[in-house]
């Protein structure tokens, strides 16, 4: 001021510490090499602070840089506007601004005293200028661009190299989860298609047995009942040999044992009408018993009953009686050296799973169930999927047709009910029946 007459300040410049490292406030300078211009505001501002800076006092901002650039000091103070120039003119790539100080000096044009008209033109040309030269000015004057990434410090590009890496693993882990999510459906979707091919063409098969079975019984109960009414002249004779009546006998019995498979042909082809009477299931439970007490004694199988049906169930007792003898006579061979078979009755409320099991079922209703238990070796994973199918058996040749159990279902769905088998929780079969409470009208 003593030399130069100056204009209004048209500027503030922050002051701010260049370097190449991190620092995130004046106090951590404490014990570092700072470089200043000897002399300046920014000597005189760290010199009053309480801190034990080592200042390296140079001429000039250009040396201050390069002792900053090449390490031989930690950081640097100066103005932005000064080192921005300084540092686009020297080409120096490595430093950056890491903190901006609470000091600022305003700039102003410094003209010769003798010359007060030009400090007037200044100041009028700085107040009328157009707000973005004046900001383009400003712009190139305290713009410090940032280095390029591979320059940045290694804290700063190891945050960056973390953050896109977490980035990349994240999605690298979403399209993982979602491929994985997309091949468990499409397995899901496979599955359902594949079981449903295989109900269809099972559908079809058992239409196509149907339609077989009654041909065949129909081609085959007339030459049987010639048969029989042969067996039955011949009897009919007094003067047979014994010999020969055992031999008739043997006859009969065997016509007999392919009209009883003819008739299950028949009933399981077609759905024919039940006669259904109010009567206790119970009794016909005890009475399949009784006609099954010889094979009973035979394998030494201990019978234990729990029958508590206490109200009246319209049903068809012949059929009813078929199909509790088959299911007997499925666990006394199961059990060929013994065991124990046991048998419960009683109304219960049903459950979501027992309404699952048909669609004329709800959960909540009442309805009569029948368990019909062995402890015999279970159903084999192979065979759960066909015990049901028409002439399949797991019995030796001689021993079973194959359509007990067929015919039992489809005797028990014509009641409105279903039966199922399923392994026990410890060991053997279990066969439920479960019929409503309330008996329809059968179509």
């Amino acid at each position: 001021r003593e030399f130069l007459a100056f204009t209004d300040p048209w500027i503030s410049v922050p002051g701010v510490v260049i370097s190449a490292s991190t620092c995130r406030s004046i106090d951590e300078l404490a014990g570092r090499r700072v470089a200043v211009v000897n002399g300046s505001i920014w000597d005189e501002y760290l010199s009053s602070r309480p801190l034990a800076i080592s200042l390296v006092r140079v001429e000039d901002v250009r040396t201050a840089l390069e002792l900053t650039a090449m390490s031989g000091v930690s950081a640097m103070v100066t103005n932005l506007a000064t080192a921005t120039d300084m540092i686009h003119k020297l080409g120096i790539g490595n430093l950056r601004i890491v903190m901006r100080l609470d000091r600022e000096t305003r700039l102003s044009f410094g003209v010769r005293k003798d010359w007060p008209q030009l400090v007037t033109i200044l100041n009028r040309t700085m107040a009328g200028m157009n707000p973005a030269t004046r900001e383009e000015i400003r712009h190139r004057w305290l713009k410090l661009g940032e280095p390029p990434w591979w320059q940045w410090h290694n804290s700063r590009r190891q945050r960056l190299f973390l953050i896109l890496l977490t980035g990349l693993l994240l999605v690298i882990a979403f399209f993982i989860a979602w491929n994985r999510i997309l091949k468990l459906q499409v397995r899901k979707r496979t599955d359902a298609l594949q079981q449903a091919q295989r109900n269809l063409i099972r559908a079809a098969k058992m239409e196509s047995v149907g339609r077989l079975a009654a041909g065949v019984a129909h081609e085959v109960k007339n030459p049987l009942a010639i048969i029989r009414m042969g067996v039955e002249f011949l009897a009919a004779d007094p003067n047979r040999d014994p010999s020969e009546r055992d031999v008739l006998a043997d006859m009969e019995d065997a016509v007999e044992r392919a009209d009883q498979v003819i008739r299950g042909l028949l009933d399981y082809s077609r759905y024919s009408k039940l006669n259904l009477t109010p009567g206790d299931l119970d009794q016909v439970i005890r009475h399949g018993l009784r006609l099954v007490e010889h094979e009973i004694r035979k394998h030494r199988i201990k019978v234990v009953t729990e029958l508590e049906l206490k109200e009246p169930v319209a049903f068809d007792a012949n059929r009813m009686q078929q199909v509790f003898i088959n299911l007997f006579m499925n666990s006394i061979q199961a059990m060929p050296d013994g065991g124990t078979l046991t048998i419960t009755s009683g109304a219960i409320r049903l459950s979501e799973a027992e309404a699952g099991l048909s669609d004329r079922f709800q959960p909540g209703r009442r309805a009569i169930r029948i368990t019909v238990r062995d402890t015999g070796p279970g159903i084999s994973p192979e065979d759960e999927g066909k015990i049901f199918d028409p002439f399949y058996t797991t019995k030796e040749i001689g021993q079973g047709t194959g359509l007990g159990l067929a015919e039992s279902r489809n005797i028990v769905e014509l009641h409105n009910g279903t039966l199922h088998l399923k392994n026990c929780p410890d060991h053997g079969a279990c066969a439920v029946i479960i019929l409503p409470c309330t008996q329809g009208e059968h179509p």
